[in-house]
C-alpha cells in the first residue's frame, strides 16, 4: 500500500478508526505531517482536532534515534539507543533540554498557550507513519499522564519495532500498513512534501468550522493543499 499524500493516508485510516466516532473523542495530530492526517480522521468522526508536539532526540548524522521530547514536559529516551551510540544519559538529557525548547517554540507558533482538554475523553493520537516509533511513545506516555478515559494511537504505516515500543503506551494501535524495512516514513507516500506553519494553522481553522459534505470541500478552491 502506498498512499498518494498525508488527505489520502488520512481518509483510509479515518475507514479504520470510525468505530470511534460519537461520544467524547479528540483528534490529536502530532505535528507537523501527522496534523494533515488527523483533519480527516477528524473530518470524517466529526470530532474536535487540535495539535500535539513531539520532537525526536538525534546526534547528528548519527542513528538510532535516542528518543523523544513532548510538550507538557514528557521526555523518553531509549536506553539500547544510549548504549550504541556510546553515550551517557546526562548527554542525551542535555540533548534533550535543547529540542525542548524548540517543542515549546512550535506549540506557542502553532495553537499558543492553551493546552487540549483531553481528561475524561477518548484521544485519538495521529502521525503520519512511524519507523522508531519514538516522538509517538513520548506523546502517548505524556498524554496518559492527563488522564484520558482511553488513548488510542492511529498511524498509516509503521515499522515492527516502531509498533512494539508505542503498544504498551496506548490501549490500542491502529495501522494501515506494516513495512519492516522502512527507513523513513516518506518511502510510504509519493508526496511527502513539508508542511509550513502557516498551513497547519489553516488545518487548525478549517477544523473548528461547521462540518461541511465532502463534495463541496474538494470542490472548493484551497490551492491544492486541502486535496
Amino acid at each position: 500500500m502506498r498512499f498518494r499524500d498525508r488527505a489520502d493516508a488520512g481518509r483510509r485510516l479515518a475507514a479504520r478508526l470510525l468505530p470511534y466516532r460519537g461520544g467524547e473523542v479528540r483528534v490529536l495530530g502530532l505535528a507537523r505531517g501527522g496534523l494533515r492526517v488527523a483533519y480527516e480522521v477528524a473530518h470524517a468522526l466529526e470530532a474536535p482536532l487540535d495539535v500535539w508536539v513531539s520532537r525526536r532526540i538525534d546526534v547528528p548524522g548519527r542513528l538510532p534515534v535516542l528518543g523523544a521530547v513532548s510538550e507538557g514536559g514528557g521526555i523518553s529516551l531509549d536506553r539500547d539507543a544510549l548504549q550504541a551510540l556510546g553515550l551517557a544519559e546526562v548527554e542525551a538529557r542535555s540533548l534533550a533540554r535543547a529540542e525542548a525548547s524548540e517543542v515549546d517554540n512550535q506549540v506557542q507558533r502553532l495553537r499558543g498557550t492553551s493546552e487540549p482538554a483531553v481528561g475524561g475523553c477518548t484521544v485519538l493520537l495521529v502521525d503520519d507513519g512511524l519507523v522508531s516509533g519514538a516522538t509517538a511513545l513520548a506523546a502517548l506516555q505524556t498524554l496518559r499522564r492527563r488522564r484520558p478515559a482511553r488513548l488510542v494511537l492511529g498511524v498509516p504505516v509503521g515499522t515492527p519495532h516502531g509498533l512494539d515500543r508505542v503498544r504498551p503506551a496506548a490501549d490500542a494501535v491502529h495501522c494501515l500498513e506494516v513495512l519492516p524495512a522502512m527507513r523513513d516514513v516518506a518511502e510510504a507516500y509519493d508526496d511527502f512534501r513539508p508542511l509550513p506553519d502557516v498551513e497547519l494553522r489553516q488545518l487548525l481553522v478549517r477544523a473548528r468550522e461547521p462540518v461541511q459534505p465532502r463534495e463541496v470541500l474538494e470542490s472548493t478552491d484551497l490551492g491544492g493543499f486541502w486535496m
